[in-house]
Formats: C-alpha cells, structure tokens, sequence
C-alpha cells in the first residue's frame, strides 16, 4: 500500500488565525476544526503552491476527486508505517538494510500467515519508493517544521485540485471529507 502513497511536499506550512490572532496550527479548541476546515478549503482554492516533479508526475491522468481521494485514503492507511520509517531515514539506513531486517521478521512470523501472501507484498515497499520517501523526509527535516495537520504533505496536490472546485461549500465538503476519511482510516 505505502508503494500507492502520493508524493509529499513540505513547502507550505500556512495556517489561519483564531478571532484572538492566536495561531491555529493545531485544533484543540471547539469550533476550530470547522474553522481550519473553511479556511484550507478556500486557502487551496487561490494558493498557488508549486508541484514537486514526482507531484506533477503523479497527477497525470488524474482529476480533482481522484487527486484528493488517494491523498486522503492512502495516507490514512500508510500513516502508521510512514512514521515507522522516520527514524530509519533519520539514521541513514538504507533499502537493503531495512529489507533485510524486515526479512527477519517475516521469517519470524507463523507459517500460515506466510502462506496468506508473498514476501514482497508484506513488505509493501519497492526500492524506488523508499528512495523516494526519504527524500520527502529530508525535505521535511529541512523545513525545519513539524506539521501537525493531515493535509500539510499534500497541499501542492490538494491545492491544484482546489483550485478546480469553483464552490465555495462544494469545497468546504470535499476538505470535511478529506480529513474524516483520512481519520477514519488512520484508526484502523
């Protein structure tokens, strides 16, 4: 699955103010999500925030909905094991080193469990992607932010598809949703 993730772009970290100017870069507040969830939708709508080259690649073919869909859906399935690769990225460690140790915990798993699919498609995670994963990551450490919003990855993405969306609350529904289906399959 983390193979189907879209391309991250840390290159914005924009967030909105509450009515006291207090920054709402996180939502702990009643009323803020509903807030940050209006502000982002007509934000994206008018931000011209540029592609990475693996981000316009990766929109070829696609329209708004589909664009937004794979965000949402595949980065809520695959945000547990991007956290998981973080810290090897951080460290330096390299694709053959983590299949290897991956390998070890295949080998350590039942018999029938091994049966049920490859190797391969237990480890979820090509050579290509990988490479690609840590160069996001190092653009993240080199923002120099931590981000605490689901959408902050994806807003070159999310962005171009907003901008598609002439509808004030036909965007604001597509950002509700955005969010809530990323939640929904973050907990799973």
């Amino acid at each position: 699955m983390i193979d189907q993730l879209p391309p991250r772009s840390f290159c914005d970290f924009t967030y909105p103010h509450r009515g006291d100017s207090s920054d709402l870069s996180s939502c702990r507040e009643p009323g803020d999500y509903e807030l940050y969830v209006r502000w982002l939708s007509d934000y994206l709508h008018t931000a011209e925030i540029p592609l990475s080259a693996d981000q316009a690649a990766w929109l070829q073919g696609r329209n708004p909905d589909s664009a937004i869909f794979a965000c949402s859906d595949v980065f809520g399935y695959t945000v547990d094991a991007l956290e998981g690769l973080n810290p090897e990225f951080d460290f330096g460690e390299t694709y053959s080193s983590h299949r290897a140790s991956m390998q070890a915990h295949w080998d350590d798993l039942e018999e029938d469990v091994r049966e049920e699919e490859s190797f391969e498609d237990w480890l979820g995670l090509s050579e290509a992607t990988f490479d690609r994963l840590r160069r996001e990551r190092s653009q993240e450490n080199e923002a120099g932010q931590r981000w605490s919003h689901a959408d902050i990855p994806f807003r070159p993405l999310l962005a171009w598809a907003f901008r598609k969306i002439p509808n004030s609350e036909e965007r604001f529904r597509q950002m509700d949703w955005f969010f809530r289906n990323f939640s929904e399959n973050a907990s799973k």
